[in-house]
Protein backbone atom coordinates (compact mmCIF):
# COMPACT_ATOMS: atom_id res chain seq x y z
CA UNK A 1 0.00 0.00 0.00
CA UNK A 2 1.30 3.47 -0.91
CA UNK A 3 1.30 6.13 1.82
CA UNK A 4 -0.81 9.22 1.12
CA UNK A 5 2.30 11.42 1.25
CA UNK A 6 4.29 9.21 -1.13
CA UNK A 7 4.66 10.40 -4.72
CA UNK A 8 5.97 8.08 -7.42
CA UNK A 9 7.90 9.69 -10.27
CA UNK A 10 8.16 8.04 -13.67
CA UNK A 11 11.82 8.97 -13.94
CA UNK A 12 14.53 11.00 -12.22
CA UNK A 13 14.09 14.75 -12.81
CA UNK A 14 16.76 16.53 -14.88
CA UNK A 15 19.20 18.59 -12.80
CA UNK A 16 20.02 21.60 -15.07
CA UNK A 17 16.40 22.87 -15.36
CA UNK A 18 15.98 22.54 -11.59
CA UNK A 19 19.19 24.49 -10.96
CA UNK A 20 17.91 27.24 -13.26
CA UNK A 21 14.60 27.33 -11.40
CA UNK A 22 16.44 27.29 -8.06
CA UNK A 23 18.47 30.36 -9.14
CA UNK A 24 15.29 32.46 -9.40
CA UNK A 25 13.35 30.91 -6.51
CA UNK A 26 13.18 33.06 -3.39
CA UNK A 27 11.36 32.08 -0.21
CA UNK A 28 11.06 33.81 3.14
CA UNK A 29 10.69 31.21 5.87
CA UNK A 30 8.69 31.87 9.00
CA UNK A 31 10.30 31.78 12.43
CA UNK A 32 9.06 28.19 12.75
CA UNK A 33 9.29 26.75 9.24
CA UNK A 34 7.23 23.66 8.44
CA UNK A 35 8.94 21.08 6.25
CA UNK A 36 6.67 18.87 4.11
CA UNK A 37 6.50 15.17 4.89
CA UNK A 38 6.47 14.29 1.19
CA UNK A 39 8.24 11.11 0.08
CA UNK A 40 9.56 10.80 -3.48
CA UNK A 41 9.96 7.36 -5.03
CA UNK A 42 11.51 6.48 -8.39
CA UNK A 43 11.80 2.88 -9.56
CA UNK A 44 13.35 0.93 -12.42
CA UNK A 45 16.53 3.04 -12.43
CA UNK A 46 19.39 1.51 -14.37
CA UNK A 47 22.70 3.31 -14.24
CA UNK A 48 23.99 5.00 -17.37
CA UNK A 49 27.34 3.26 -17.91
CA UNK A 50 28.74 6.25 -19.80
CA UNK A 51 27.87 8.57 -16.90
CA UNK A 52 29.29 6.07 -14.40
CA UNK A 53 32.62 5.98 -16.23
CA UNK A 54 32.74 9.78 -16.42
CA UNK A 55 31.99 9.94 -12.70
CA UNK A 56 34.64 7.35 -11.81
CA UNK A 57 37.23 9.16 -13.93
CA UNK A 58 36.36 12.52 -12.34
CA UNK A 59 36.66 11.18 -8.77
CA UNK A 60 39.48 8.66 -9.14
CA UNK A 61 37.55 5.38 -8.89
CA UNK A 62 38.40 2.39 -11.08
CA UNK A 63 36.75 2.83 -14.47
CA UNK A 64 36.64 -0.91 -15.11
CA UNK A 65 34.77 -2.00 -11.97
CA UNK A 66 31.51 -3.90 -12.60
CA UNK A 67 30.02 -2.24 -9.51
CA UNK A 68 28.73 1.24 -8.78
CA UNK A 69 31.26 3.33 -6.87
CA UNK A 70 29.97 3.89 -3.30
CA UNK A 71 29.09 7.56 -3.81
CA UNK A 72 27.74 7.35 -7.37
CA UNK A 73 24.07 7.08 -6.40
CA UNK A 74 24.37 10.38 -4.53
CA UNK A 75 24.33 12.25 -7.85
CA UNK A 76 20.98 10.57 -8.53
CA UNK A 77 19.42 11.26 -5.12
CA UNK A 78 20.64 14.87 -5.33
CA UNK A 79 18.03 15.28 -8.06
CA UNK A 80 15.39 14.23 -5.55
CA UNK A 81 16.81 16.71 -3.00
CA UNK A 82 16.35 19.48 -5.57
CA UNK A 83 12.86 18.29 -6.50
CA UNK A 84 11.79 18.43 -2.86
CA UNK A 85 13.40 21.83 -2.24
CA UNK A 86 11.62 23.31 -5.26
CA UNK A 87 8.26 22.17 -3.91
CA UNK A 88 6.15 25.28 -3.21
CA UNK A 89 5.56 23.99 0.34
CA UNK A 90 9.28 23.68 1.08
CA UNK A 91 10.01 26.60 3.43
CA UNK A 92 13.54 27.66 2.37
CA UNK A 93 15.19 28.55 -0.93
CA UNK A 94 17.54 25.91 -2.36
CA UNK A 95 20.21 28.40 -3.50
CA UNK A 96 22.57 29.34 -0.71
CA UNK A 97 21.96 26.19 1.31
CA UNK A 98 25.19 24.86 2.82
CA UNK A 99 25.93 21.14 2.75
CA UNK A 100 27.03 20.37 6.34
CA UNK A 101 27.50 16.60 6.32
CA UNK A 102 26.88 13.41 4.42
CA UNK A 103 26.64 9.77 5.45
CA UNK A 104 26.64 6.92 2.96
CA UNK A 105 25.88 3.35 4.04
CA UNK A 106 26.73 0.66 1.51
CA UNK A 107 25.11 -2.59 2.65
CA UNK A 108 26.61 -4.43 -0.31
CA UNK A 109 28.16 -3.63 -3.65
CA UNK A 110 25.63 -2.84 -6.38
CA UNK A 111 26.23 -4.20 -9.87
CA UNK A 112 26.12 -1.57 -12.59
CA UNK A 113 23.59 -3.85 -14.33
CA UNK A 114 21.10 -3.91 -11.43
CA UNK A 115 17.94 -1.82 -11.36
CA UNK A 116 17.35 0.20 -8.21
CA UNK A 117 14.44 1.99 -6.60
CA UNK A 118 15.21 5.27 -4.80
CA UNK A 119 13.17 6.68 -1.95
CA UNK A 120 13.83 10.18 -0.52
CA UNK A 121 12.29 12.29 2.24
CA UNK A 122 13.04 14.95 4.84
CA UNK A 123 14.16 12.96 7.86
CA UNK A 124 14.50 15.74 10.43
CA UNK A 125 14.81 19.50 10.81
CA UNK A 126 15.50 22.03 13.53
CA UNK A 127 16.19 25.71 14.19
CA UNK A 128 19.71 26.70 15.28
CA UNK A 129 21.55 29.93 16.01
CA UNK A 130 22.80 29.88 12.39
CA UNK A 131 19.48 29.23 10.66
CA UNK A 132 17.38 26.25 9.64
CA UNK A 133 18.93 22.80 9.42
CA UNK A 134 17.24 19.96 7.57
CA UNK A 135 18.21 16.45 6.58
CA UNK A 136 17.33 14.37 3.54
CA UNK A 137 17.43 10.61 3.93
CA UNK A 138 17.43 8.42 0.83
CA UNK A 139 17.28 4.63 0.47
CA UNK A 140 18.14 2.46 -2.52
CA UNK A 141 16.49 -0.94 -2.97
CA UNK A 142 17.19 -3.80 -5.36
CA UNK A 143 13.91 -5.62 -5.25
CA UNK A 144 12.97 -5.71 -1.57
CA UNK A 145 16.60 -5.53 -0.41
CA UNK A 146 17.91 -2.31 1.12
CA UNK A 147 21.36 -1.98 -0.48
CA UNK A 148 22.41 1.63 0.06
CA UNK A 149 21.53 4.72 2.14
CA UNK A 150 22.43 8.39 1.91
CA UNK A 151 21.83 11.08 4.55
CA UNK A 152 22.66 14.72 3.80
CA UNK A 153 22.33 17.58 6.26
CA UNK A 154 21.92 21.14 5.00
CA UNK A 155 21.78 24.62 6.51
CA UNK A 156 19.74 27.55 5.25
CA UNK A 157 21.28 30.60 6.92
CA UNK A 158 18.81 32.92 8.66
CA UNK A 159 18.43 35.06 11.75
CA UNK A 160 16.69 33.11 14.49
CA UNK A 161 15.80 33.56 18.13
CA UNK A 162 18.33 30.94 19.20
CA UNK A 163 21.23 32.39 21.17
CA UNK A 164 24.65 31.86 19.64
CA UNK A 165 26.69 29.18 21.36
CA UNK A 166 30.08 30.30 22.70
CA UNK A 167 32.91 29.49 20.33
CA UNK A 168 34.88 26.46 21.38
CA UNK A 169 38.65 26.69 21.55
CA UNK A 170 40.28 25.48 18.35
CA UNK A 171 41.61 21.97 18.83
CA UNK A 172 45.13 21.09 17.82
CA UNK A 173 45.26 19.22 14.49
CA UNK A 174 45.32 15.46 14.94
CA UNK A 175 48.48 13.67 13.93
CA UNK A 176 47.83 10.84 11.47
CA UNK A 177 50.14 7.99 10.53
CA UNK A 178 49.62 8.40 6.78
CA UNK A 179 49.42 11.35 4.43
CA UNK A 180 49.22 11.95 0.69
CA UNK A 181 48.89 15.05 -1.47
CA UNK A 182 46.04 15.61 -3.91
CA UNK A 183 46.30 18.29 -6.58
CA UNK A 184 42.94 19.75 -7.64
CA UNK A 185 42.60 21.75 -10.84
CA UNK A 186 39.77 24.00 -11.99
CA UNK A 187 39.07 21.47 -14.73
CA UNK A 188 38.37 18.82 -12.05
CA UNK A 189 35.34 20.81 -10.87
CA UNK A 190 34.02 21.19 -14.40
CA UNK A 191 34.61 17.51 -15.12
CA UNK A 192 32.67 16.56 -11.97
CA UNK A 193 29.87 18.96 -12.93
CA UNK A 194 29.52 17.20 -16.28
CA UNK A 195 29.60 13.77 -14.63
CA UNK A 196 27.15 14.64 -11.84
CA UNK A 197 24.88 17.15 -13.56
CA UNK A 198 25.50 19.66 -10.74
CA UNK A 199 26.29 22.84 -12.68
CA UNK A 200 26.12 25.23 -9.72
CA UNK A 201 27.94 28.42 -10.93
CA UNK A 202 30.25 28.48 -7.89
CA UNK A 203 31.91 25.34 -9.29
CA UNK A 204 32.32 26.47 -12.90
CA UNK A 205 34.32 29.70 -13.08
CA UNK A 206 35.94 32.34 -10.88
CA UNK A 207 33.68 35.07 -12.27
CA UNK A 208 30.42 33.25 -11.57
CA UNK A 209 31.69 32.22 -8.14
CA UNK A 210 32.51 35.87 -7.31
CA UNK A 211 29.00 36.96 -8.29
CA UNK A 212 27.71 34.54 -5.65
CA UNK A 213 30.08 35.77 -2.94
CA UNK A 214 33.11 33.47 -3.28
CA UNK A 215 36.62 34.73 -3.91
CA UNK A 216 37.28 31.97 -6.47
CA UNK A 217 35.52 28.88 -7.78
CA UNK A 218 35.30 25.95 -5.36
CA UNK A 219 35.24 22.19 -5.80
CA UNK A 220 32.01 20.32 -5.00
CA UNK A 221 31.90 18.97 -1.45
CA UNK A 222 30.73 15.57 -2.66
CA UNK A 223 33.65 15.45 -5.10
CA UNK A 224 35.93 15.83 -2.07
CA UNK A 225 34.22 12.96 -0.28
CA UNK A 226 34.27 10.77 -3.38
CA UNK A 227 37.95 11.55 -4.00
CA UNK A 228 38.76 10.49 -0.42
CA UNK A 229 36.77 7.26 -0.84
CA UNK A 230 38.57 6.52 -4.09
CA UNK A 231 42.01 7.26 -2.63
CA UNK A 232 41.32 5.07 0.42
CA UNK A 233 39.62 2.19 -1.40
CA UNK A 234 42.59 -0.15 -0.95
CA UNK A 235 42.51 0.49 2.82
CA UNK A 236 38.80 -0.36 3.19
CA UNK A 237 38.66 -4.06 4.01
CA UNK A 238 34.89 -4.58 3.70
CA UNK A 239 32.39 -4.08 0.89
CA UNK A 240 29.76 -3.14 3.48
CA UNK A 241 30.53 0.06 5.38
CA UNK A 242 29.36 3.43 6.64
CA UNK A 243 31.25 6.54 5.51
CA UNK A 244 30.47 9.83 7.23
CA UNK A 245 32.00 13.24 6.58
CA UNK A 246 31.49 16.70 8.02
CA UNK A 247 32.25 19.46 5.54
CA UNK A 248 34.31 22.17 7.22
CA UNK A 249 35.75 24.77 4.82
CA UNK A 250 35.52 25.22 1.02
CA UNK A 251 38.41 24.31 -1.26
CA UNK A 252 39.20 27.24 -3.57
CA UNK A 253 40.71 26.23 -6.88
CA UNK A 254 43.33 25.47 -7.92
CA UNK A 255 44.48 23.81 -4.70
CA UNK A 256 46.98 21.39 -3.26
CA UNK A 257 45.40 19.50 -0.35
CA UNK A 258 46.51 16.81 2.08
CA UNK A 259 44.64 13.59 2.78
CA UNK A 260 45.67 12.44 6.26
CA UNK A 261 44.43 9.07 7.50
CA UNK A 262 44.99 6.12 9.80
CA UNK A 263 43.24 2.97 10.94
CA UNK A 264 41.61 3.42 14.36
CA UNK A 265 40.11 0.81 16.67
CA UNK A 266 36.80 0.57 14.80
CA UNK A 267 37.12 2.82 11.75
CA UNK A 268 39.45 4.28 9.16
CA UNK A 269 39.66 7.95 10.14
CA UNK A 270 40.63 10.67 7.68
CA UNK A 271 40.79 14.41 7.09
CA UNK A 272 41.21 16.44 3.95
CA UNK A 273 43.29 19.49 4.91
CA UNK A 274 44.95 22.41 3.22
CA UNK A 275 48.56 21.95 2.14
CA UNK A 276 49.86 23.25 5.48
CA UNK A 277 47.98 20.48 7.28
CA UNK A 278 46.24 22.98 9.57
CA UNK A 279 42.87 23.95 8.04
CA UNK A 280 40.40 21.05 7.69
CA UNK A 281 38.22 20.91 4.59
CA UNK A 282 36.41 17.76 5.67
CA UNK A 283 36.66 15.25 8.52
CA UNK A 284 35.35 11.73 8.23
CA UNK A 285 35.52 8.02 8.92
CA UNK A 286 34.81 4.73 7.17
CA UNK A 287 33.39 2.03 9.46
CA UNK A 288 32.85 -1.60 8.38
CA UNK A 289 29.34 -2.94 9.02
Amino acid sequence: MTASNEFRLKSLPSTPPMLLKAAITRKKPSSTPIFPMQILVVGNIKSNIKQLRRYNEACGFSESSPFLSPSFLHVQVFRLHMKLMLNKDFPVSPMGCVHLSNTIVQHRQISSEEEVLLRCQVAEHNVTDKGYEFTFHCDAFCGDELVWEDTSRYLSRARTNIASAPKAARAEPRNYLNSRTIEIKRSDARQYARASGDFNPIHLHDLSAKVLGFKRMVIHGMWSKAACLAALSDDVKSNAFRCHVDFKTPIFLPASVRLDYEQGESSLDFELRDKTGVKPHLIGFIQPL
